[in-house]
């Protein structure tokens, strides 16, 4: 064989054997995990879809009671890697492989046989996958609004390898428009009580109070700013490993009605997406710094998909007479089933007014709440 025979023989070989590399399923040692971030995905009745509420330029379809979603879509979102060979087909989101041949009613995920209930189809040159099928059994949370109809899902990958981020406050993102607007307390008929936290400037006077709550088998709620959380993440990492719900207080704290409204919406965002960075959501819930707000800003929150937040009391831990004992005094006159009480969690002298206060208080029967809780009575 001369020298140009073997040059060309072998270009043939390396040919061959990539071509068969990029057909092959994608192998766990290949996938790539292009994003741990939270996203949230919205098919509404009308087969639009939106990602973090922008709307995509892509629609979903439907084969009866199924809805399917393109799988450019579901590699926006999260990352997903698709391949195909003789073998079959093999869709990767982060660490996780959803294997199948053809039409199969079943794929297989890791060790289990999961039903399709319809198979993916491919349309005009997009391959559409089941969404509901692939993404619940991956562990995404899956809901449907009551007032619309709206399918959502939300997942991150961090999720597989820490799956306690997947918050419960998730499952008011579907119920979101039967909160009310600036909501202070609920009707309850049993000992319950929502206090609430804002600003998290003192990361590690936040821990503790998140700590305190979780000593009496309880949670609370924290608003928290973007810059603080940027700064503390493993902070917010123990208030959601602890159970306690995370809510919006924007970017950097600015009084809403001093800025401008596209101002205010990227406070809003600006502060999801550093949330989102930890795999994490403040969704559905915003409280507005210095109670700042009127009847167009609230509806501006409302647009961006959240709920406004009031609340019943505050335990004036920020006024010019702040000390434990005035702290402790106004949660006593004002404590009754289903209240929201707010507090800062800035400083130590709020830990120490709710650690002298709470075995009181659980004392008289009281359970504490998040408010996720709150709303679904427990």
């Amino acid at each position: 064989m001369n020298c140009r025979t073997l040059r060309w023989s072998v270009v043939a070989i390396l040919t061959c054997c990539l071509a068969g590399a990029v057909l092959m399923p994608v192998s766990s040692a290949r996938a790539v995990d292009t994003t741990s971030w939270f996203r949230l995905l919205s098919v509404d009745r009308n087969l639009a879809i939106s990602l973090n509420g922008a709307k995509l330029a892509v629609k979903a379809m439907h084969i009866g009671d199924t809805i399917l979603v393109p799988f450019s879509v579901l590699h926006q979102a999260w990352g997903a890697v698709y391949a195909m060979s003789a073998a079959g087909s093999a869709l990767t989101i982060g660490s996780r492989h959803a294997v199948w041949k053809g039409m199969s009613p079943t794929y297989r995920l890791e060790p289990l046989d999961m039903p399709w209930g319809v198979a993916p189809v491919a349309v005009g040159g997009q391959l559409y996958i089941p969404l509901r099928e692939l993404m619940e059994p991956m562990g995404a949370f899956v809901g449907k609004q009551a007032s619309t109809g709206d399918v959502i899902v939300a997942y991150s990958t961090q999720w597989q390898k820490e799956p306690w981020l997947r918050q419960s406050q998730l499952a008011q993102v579907q119920a979101i428009d039967q909160i009310p607007v600036n909501l202070k307390r609920v009707s309850a008929t049993r000992k319950v009580v929502a206090f609430t936290f804002d600003d998290n400037w003192d990361a590690a006077a936040a821990v503790r109070i998140a700590e305190l709550f979780h000593a009496y088998n309880g949670h609370c709620t924290f608003f928290v700013v973007g810059t603080s959380a940027r700064m503390h993440p493993d902070a917010i990492r123990t208030m959601v490993r602890l159970g306690d719900d995370i809510g919006n207080h924007t970017h950097s704290h600015p009084a809403a009605t001093n800025i401008t409204d596209a101002t205010f919406v990227k406070q809003i965002q600006a502060c999801e997406q550093v949330l989102n960075g930890m795999g994490l959501t403040s969704r559905p819930y915003f409280r507005f710094p210095y109670f700042a707000k009127d009847k167009h800003l609230m509806q501006i929150v409302t647009d961006q998909g959240y709920v406004t937040i009031g609340s019943a009391w505050t335990i004036e831990d920020t006024e010019p007479r702040r000390s434990v004992a005035h702290s402790i005094a106004t949660i006593r006159r004002f404590i009754s089933p289903g209240v929201i009480f707010v507090g800062h969690a800035n400083s130590m002298m709020t830990y120490d007014a709710m650690k002298a206060i709470l075995p009181e208080l659980a004392a008289e029967g009281y359970t504490f709440v998040s408010l996720s809780e709150l709303l679904r009575g427990r």
